[in-house]
């Protein structure tokens, strides 16, 4: 009986042996990936997914962070032939694209690329992706590439079915009091739509943004949050300063986060750190027993929580220095509350 145990117990140790030596063997060999592997792998995902040749200044960190920005992009875009190379010169929106015997030369400032440490917690690679936007959108011009990445990405809309039923419990207006936007103007709405946390990128209540022809009726940028969508006025878009109407956006786009994402303790604390109160004399509903110093705007401190904190948003995203220097308990809110919070998610389903 003993001689039959230990039969058993050797046979089991010698069927046992060789997995353990495969396992062994497949560990040390998944650790022991060269870094000159890995940018070999990182290359040839570009090459065949994209299209996209790196030449060698480019190390495998770089090729790593590019590769995950194409990776980012919605699906059904189309790409031709490119050669890419860095260069440590500035260049106007991170990157230079030029076109000799129908082959792309692409060169990108290094600088565009993620630094590592950076503070950045929204995303570090925005200035990349940015790049990559400008290239597939062939610097701004290819109006579908560019309509592709706000639905897709952003979950907006601008070529709506039908004005009128749109408007039907806001405005009540046709066609003719809106135009479509321009290329330059959609641009615009990528670069500050991508400043918001991943996961604060889609909102499903938001629909739709949609241009009106000025009529000199109402405010450059109204919220329509109960019907699902934002208008922006055609003068919004011909100031001087482009930053100025994307902290427009921003501010708009923030309604949509108090009505829909934030919850009730949220906007309790940020009504109370505000100091607002309901007061029915006043012609907004509320007042503030704080300072007109301690808001960030004449708007801010005369309407309301909501009005407050989208003004704020807005101004965290595009002016950061001004909010900080005028409101730094506001400042740190929305850093630990709402860019950190949903910065640490990355889909909108987790926080609906």
């Amino acid at each position: 009986m003993t001689r039959i145990i230990s039969n058993f117990v050797l046979l089991a140790i010698i069927i046992l042996q060789p997995s353990c030596y495969i396992s062994q063997y497949t560990t040390l060999n998944k650790n022991s990936t060269s870094q000159s592997e890995k940018k070999y792998a990182f290359h040839l995902a570009l090459e065949e997914k994209y299209s996209v040749y790196l030449d060698a200044t480019w190390t495998t960190k770089e090729a790593h962070a590019l590769l995950k920005v194409f990776e980012s992009m919605p699906l059904g875009l189309n790409f031709h032939f490119s050669t890419w190379s860095l260069s440590d010169e500035d260049l106007e929106n991170g990157i230079k694209i030029e076109t000799k015997d129908k082959l792309k030369l692409v060169t990108m400032s290094r600088n565009t690329l993620p630094v590592e440490g950076s503070e950045e917690v929204l995303s570090p690679d925005k200035a990349l992706y940015y790049a990559v936007v400008q290239f597939i959108t062939e610097n701004g011009s290819n109006n579908a590439a560019i309509k592709l990445i706000l639905e897709e990405r952003y979950g907006i809309r601008v070529d709506v079915p039908s004005y009128a039923a749109l408007t039907a419990l806001t405005t009540n207006e046709t066609t003719k009091h809106y135009s479509a936007f321009k290329n330059k103007d959609l641009m615009i709405f990528i670069s500050i739509l991508e400043e918001f946390p991943k996961a604060l990128h889609k909102i499903p209540q938001l629909k739709y943004v949609i241009r009106r022809i000025d009529d000199k009726i109402r405010a450059p940028g109204i919220a329509w949050t109960s019907e699902g969508y934002i208008e922006f006025s055609e003068t919004l878009f011909k100031r001087d300063y482009i930053d100025d109407t994307r902290r427009l956006i921003a501010h708009e786009k923030a309604h949509f986060l108090w009505a829909y994402v934030f919850n009730d303790q949220l906007k309790q604390d940020w009504t109370a750190l505000g100091g607002w109160y309901q007061d029915p004399n006043n012609e907004s509903g509320w007042s503030t027993t704080q300072e007109r110093s301690t808001f960030v705007s004449d708007y801010a401190y005369t309407e309301n929580p909501n009005e407050d904190m989208a003004e704020s948003i807005g101004f965290y995203l595009v002016y950061p220095d001004k909010l900080r220097s005028c409101c730094l308990a506001k400042y740190e809110f929305i850093y630990n509350r709402v860019i950190l919070m949903y910065g640490k998610r990355y889909a909108p389903s987790s926080i609906m």
